[in-house]
């Protein structure tokens, strides 16, 4: 791991100790540091730039690749089709809906039953005192 972050060992054993980083042990019974550890203290390890990625051929075609090719644009030109229809058809509907006539205007009932009339505590007060007396 200390190679991989380029740090010196005794950096990260101090770093273990202080409890910046935890450690558990392997199956030897020797301290190991997970690597989501070092990636959680220390951020992503720095990329090795000394070998570049390779890049990759460009490819010719073949005669698979002009088949591909052909059958793509014969999909693109169906798509294409089927998007026009759908775009006609929306247009027609909304055509429709347009000439619908609108709807009429009603005072709307409410759904639920009105509630009982609700007593006030003076009024719940002035009832007992009736009862009683």
């Amino acid at each position: 791991m200390a190679k991989l972050y380029g740090l010196h060992r005794s950096t990260l054993y101090e770093a273990v100790a202080k409890g910046r980083v935890s450690a558990g042990h392997d199956t030897k019974g020797q301290r190991v540091i997970d690597l989501s550890e070092m990636i959680r203290v220390y951020g992503e390890p720095p990329s090795d730039t000394r070998h570049p990625t390779p890049t990759r051929p460009t490819a010719k075609p073949t005669p698979d690749s002009n088949a591909l090719l052909t059958e793509l644009v014969e999909i693109n030109r169906q798509q294409a089709h089927q998007l026009e229809r759908m775009a006609e058809r929306i247009e027609r509907l909304e055509s429709v809906l347009l000439r619908l006539p609108a709807p009429d205007r009603q005072p709307t009932q409410p759904d639920t039953p009105e509630e009982p009339h609700r007593h006030k505590f003076s009024d719940l007060m002035d009832a007992l005192r009736n009862s009683q007396s």
